[in-house]
């Protein structure tokens, strides 16, 4: 268990001009504001902060263990403004490697900034929230530390109050804190482990091309052959970003960044009512042309 304790007296200025001047980190959470998807949850009175570490192996460190081919090229490091990327990926470098290099410093930084967001909800008597994994895909449950008093915390036990949800690529992550709520990501070549999640609990998000205004497909079925099938309504995921709020099924989400451009089959067809996934025997996916293969996949009205 890490014991974070050394920090506990040293003041904020100090505490910061350390992370900076070391590490090159001048904060960790979001700011408000800053992530209009992320805003979108003040329509459920919800202030929401995310997490931006820099995904799967660009800071030299792997947070996305489960991440595939389609998930890295498609992935929302990518989304906003691009003028601001050079310096966005700079900032989610450096966090991610405070976060490897100095865990400690890290969780310090990052639970002042917690206390600091709890504050605010307060303030404008708003529910708060975070997400730790907008970026990355750290089973931050397992990530457990000690402030000094020899009791072992996570995020989740010393923050009760506080609601955490996040997206996953991770299958079997179960028995999870009642203050994090996860939502499974569908790629272009883990649908077994999609009807497991889905089957344990989870609802599944999933990326489709359909455009901005248009609807989703109502009804989304993935046939895996041996390993199952699941058949669900689809709910539109881009209304607010606040999953916990979500009903059972899903989560429908419009491509954003180069997802709009994908050609691994990551992105799913939506222009049909009923979006079918059929892989039967096949494995691993294949997309060709830019087209699916007719025995791998169809949209059906």
């Amino acid at each position: 268990m890490l014991n974070i304790s050394r920090y506990q007296n040293w003041s904020k200025k100090r505490l910061m001009d350390h992370a900076r001047l070391a590490y090159g980190v001048n904060s960790l959470l979001g700011r408000i504001g800053a992530n209009p998807k992320i805003d979108k949850n003040g329509k459920l009175n919800v202030l929401t902060l995310p997490l931006h570490l820099a995904p799967h192996e660009l800071s030299g460190f792997n947070v996305c263990a489960s991440a595939t081919t389609g998930c890295i090229l498609a992935c929302l490091h990518t989304a906003g403004n691009p003028a601001y990327m050079a310096q966005k990926e700079k900032s989610r470098i450096a966090r991610t490697r405070l976060y490897f290099a100095n865990r400690a410093l890290f969780l310090e930084i990052l639970r002042r900034e917690i206390k600091a967001l709890l504050r605010r909800a307060t303030a404008l008597d708003m529910r708060p929230a975070v997400r730790l994994n907008a970026t990355s895909d750290i089973k931050w449950e397992f990530v457990r530390y000690d402030i000094g008093s020899g009791k072992e915390f996570t995020l989740f036990s010393e923050f009760p109050q506080l609601q955490f949800y996040d997206y996953t690529k991770h299958s079997n992550r179960k028995n999870l804190p009642a203050n994090y709520h996860l939502t499974f990501s569908l790629a272009e070549n883990n649908h077994a482990q999609a009807i497991e999640a889905f089957n344990n609990g989870m609802n599944l998000a999933v990326v489709f091309d359909t455009k901005r205004g248009q609807a989703l497909p109502e009804q989304f079925t993935i046939d895996a052959g041996r390993a199952g099938k699941i058949s669900a309504p689809v709910f539109d995921g881009d209304y607010t970003d606040y999953r916990p709020s979500d009903k059972r099924g899903i989560i429908g989400l419009r491509a954003k960044g180069d997802a709009r451009h994908d050609k691994s089959g990551f992105v799913n067809i939506g222009s049909a009512r009923h979006c079918i996934v059929n892989i039967g025997q096949a494995a691993p996916f294949e997309f060709i042309g830019g087209k699916w293969p007719a025995n791998q996949k169809k949209a059906s009205a």
